[in-house]
């Protein structure tokens, strides 16, 4: 397993830690009423900089930089305490779109690679947990074209998209279609998440499309799904991994700053024990989600499936617990809006509700595990 970062990832790190140092410095509030780093800004910025699609293929408009090149910028937009909306405005569709062969869906890519978010996934329903394997949204032959019925949840960047890539059963397989916020029969909903992003749900009433805006057919799209979600759940992880170590380094930095009975809190030895083994624990998924990284860059597979799972149970556990011990060593500071570290808490367990629970992907683990073994 390759540790080290290449000369490319040293150089986009360095360039991130330029761009996004005075967005990390300033103070988060999720109520908007205090300043934060403005989305739109840092994502231009990146966009002018061609890191934010770097590791989409060329043909999308990116520089093929891979899955090692997207842990690099999840892991630093991680450090952020402000939404940014690369998994949900930039993973998971330019996953999909990159796949298509389409002029409309290769245009979509490019504007995703500058920074845009033009459009969002619509994949999961009402009482289907995180199996999208078999969508009540049905799309059935109207002429030469489409009518599709249904409801869509959980729709990240949702509430600002121009285009939804929407999942729907067409005959015994999952079809994918390209729908313009606009069209008669689809109606959005937005509503906010606790960390700040925003989200929307569809009821889609006898939509009716052209056979063109069909972007995967019945026998590709379940496949598809499931590769643009394990890539989103290696971002996450990659995300929580940053998040973690932005939230130790500030609880490090209090420690060593604050000062009781004329001493600073530092030089408390309980205290440096809990330090140390939050850092611990973020060695440990560094080296889970490094593993990841290097079995995508391999190319989709059971493995990389089963090591992306992996390291999302990890993440989703590790993130958790370094935030919340984060605030504890803060004291009563912890707890307030301005420091930040909150963030980090509501930002991990909005993944974890939208792309999957420990338990979840550690249920995926096994049955990758057990699939590739019986494969082998």
């Amino acid at each position: 397993m390759r540790f080290a970062a290449s000369e490319d990832e040293v150089m986009v790190e360095d360039m991130l830690d330029r761009v996004l140092s005075a967005a990390r410095d300033s103070a988060p509030r999720i109520d908007g009423q205090a300043p934060r780093p403005a989305p739109e800004e840092l994502r231009s910025k990146l966009g002018d900089l061609g890191v934010w699609g770097a590791w989409l293929p060329d043909s999308a408009g990116g520089s093929d930089g891979g899955p090692r090149l997207l842990m690099t910028l999840a892991r630093g937009l991680g450090r952020v305490p402000a939404h940014h909306g690369l998994i949900g405005g930039c993973v998971l569709p330019g996953v999909l779109l990159a796949r298509s062969r389409g002029a409309e869906a290769a245009a979509l890519a490019r504007r995703i690679a500058t920074g845009a978010m033009p459009v969002a996934l619509a994949a999961m329903e009402p009482g289907a947990r995180w199996d999208m394997s078999a969508p009540q949204t049905r799309a059935e032959r109207d002429g030469d074209g489409y009518r599709l019925n249904g409801t869509k949840i959980h729709v990240a960047e949702g509430a600002t998209a121009e285009t939804f890539i929407l999942s729907a059963g067409e005959g015994e397989g999952v079809s994918l279609f390209l729908v313009p916020a606009g069209t008669p029969g689809l109606t959005v909903a937005a509503y906010p998440a606790t960390d700040g992003s925003q989200w929307a749900s569809l009821r889609i009433s006898d939509v009716t499309l052209p056979a063109t805006a069909r972007l995967a057919g019945p026998g590709e799209g379940a496949a598809w799904l499931e590769q643009a979600f394990t890539l989103a759940a290696f971002a996450a992880a990659s995300e929580i991994l940053g998040s973690c170590e932005a939230a130790l380094r500030q609880t490090v930095e209090y420690l060593g700053t604050r000062e009781q009975f004329g001493k600073a809190l530092a030089a408390n030895q309980a205290l440096q024990f809990r330090a140390a083994d939050l850092h611990t624990d973020i060695e440990m998924l560094r080296s889970q989600v490094l593993g990841a990284a290097n079995a995508l860059s391999q190319g989709y597979s059971l493995r990389a499936r089963s090591d992306v799972a992996a390291a999302m149970a990890m993440a989703v556990q590790t993130g958790d617990l370094v935030a919340r011990e984060a605030i504890h060593l803060h004291g009563a500071i912890g707890m307030t809006r301005e420091l930040g570290i909150g963030y980090h808490l509501l930002r991990a367990d909005v993944l974890s509700r939208w792309l999957g629970s420990a338990e979840h992907f550690r249920a995926t683990f096994l049955r990758a595990a057990e699939e590739e073994e019986e494969a082998a």
